[in-house]
């Protein structure tokens, strides 16, 4: 009876309270995507710039929990999937849950199971991705046969047969990722000599990976990197200035290696990171004025900051609104709230939560909840704060 009524009086299924209330947003919140429309196109147009202009991008989203970090991070990545789809390459990755590992070489490890190879080269033939290899710069021949050892189940890159993983494929890949200690005769078989070790080493398979896309054709690596302040977690004090020296090197990239920034694709660093990691940063920087360090030249580099506020009352409507104005049976926004609500429901919310975003949706889902079971038709301040005070908010 209850799924009936759902469907046929609110468009609606039980356990709609989920859609609201998990603890962290995923591609699928996109489509609630709402009131970000300046920081929007002040993101957008650094990702037209890096296709226009040969230079590294870092920009900081700065925000406490529930303002929208992550799922801004996630739209920057789907704005450059559906609009800038030959030029720009992105990928997603956060930092938080991260075991400890070597400082410095674990952010480039991460960078690297980032990318999914066989997406990179997607709808490219065979020929093309084995030119893409060759025209890497001889002096890179180490990353270079581990990029041949990728993508050796193509046809035109090894004689095995039809375009199906081997074993050598998935090891390569395992090698690059730092997720395998190799023998001396599996570093053989992949046409290496020294293992991924050091920093330094890391850069140059960082710059092959950079150089091989451009000869694909692409202009960009997007880094969309959630929760930057938990690699401060991974590693005492005294070793913070390692990641940060690190990204500083990387904003400057490829500085120090034997090879041209022209025949590499820039990289575009998006990094979202809580308001108290971003004091920590502050806190660093203000302490190396006297004693020198990496933050101030890291800190001078930061192409755009943006700090993401709470939503105002009229931004908290919208908010609203777009939520309640979906249909999850046939997947879109109806013209008109599919439960209606009085402006006190908004003030009162609004009130409530102060306009943190995720605040709004939390409180909305458990008055839906509440409001779908009571086969309520309106949704008003006074049922709110009936229902919210009874579940403890």
């Amino acid at each position: 009876m209850m799924d009936k009524f759902l469907r046929e009086k609110y468009g609606l299924k039980e356990g709609v309270i989920e859609d609201f209330s998990r603890d962290s947003a995923e591609e699928e919140d996109l489509k609630f995507w709402t009131n970000r429309e300046k920081e929007f196109n002040d993101w957008k147009a650094i990702l037209e710039k890096s296709i226009k202009i040969n230079k590294n991008f870092i920009v900081l989203i700065i925000g406490s929990y529930g303002r929208g970090k992550t799922l801004s991070l996630l739209k920057i990545k789907d704005e450059a999937e559906k609009n800038f789809e030959k030029s720009i390459f992105p990928v997603y990755l956060s930092f938080k849950g991260e075991e400890k590992s070597k400082p410095g070489l674990d952010f480039i490890f991460r960078i690297f199971k980032s990318i999914d190879f066989d997406k990179l080269v997607r709808n490219r033939k065979d020929n093309e991705v084995l030119e893409a290899i060759n025209k890497i710069p001889k002096n890179f021949d180490e990353p270079k046969n581990l990029l041949k050892a990728i993508y050796g189940y193509r046809k035109q890159l090894s004689l095995q047969g039809p375009a199906t993983k081997d074993k050598k494929s998935e090891m390569a890949l395992y090698f690059l990722r730092g997720e395998m200690k190799p023998t001396a005769a599996q570093l053989r078989e992949l046409g290496i000599m020294r293992k991924i070790e050091s920093i330094d080493i890391a850069k140059e398979y960082l710059a092959t990976i950079l150089c091989f896309m451009k000869n694909l054709g692409y202009k960009s690596l997007l880094l969309s990197i959630d929760e930057f302040e938990y690699l401060f977690s991974l590693v005492s004090k005294s070793q913070y200035s390692i990641y940060l020296a690190l990204l500083r090197g990387l904003y400057d990239f490829p500085a120090g290696l034997d090879i041209s920034s022209e025949k590499l694709a820039n990289m575009i660093f998006f990094i979202g990171i809580s308001e108290d990691g971003w004091n920590k940063l502050q806190e660093i920087e203000k302490k190396e004025i006297s004693e020198g360090g990496p933050t101030q030249p890291l800190m001078r580099r930061v192409d755009l900051k943006t700090t993401l506020l709470n939503f105002d009352r009229k931004d908290t409507e919208g908010l609203i609104e777009k939520v309640l104005s979906y249909n999850r049976i046939t997947n879109k926004f109806e013209t008109d709230p599919l439960i209606p609500f009085t402006k006190d429901f908004v003030d009162y919310i609004y009130e409530l939560t102060g306009g943190l975003p995720s605040a709004v949706k939390v409180r909305c889902a458990q008055v839906l909840d509440a409001g779908i079971a009571d086969r309520v038709p309106l949704l008003t301040r006074e049922y709110a704060q009936k229902v919210l005070e009874e579940r403890g908010f």
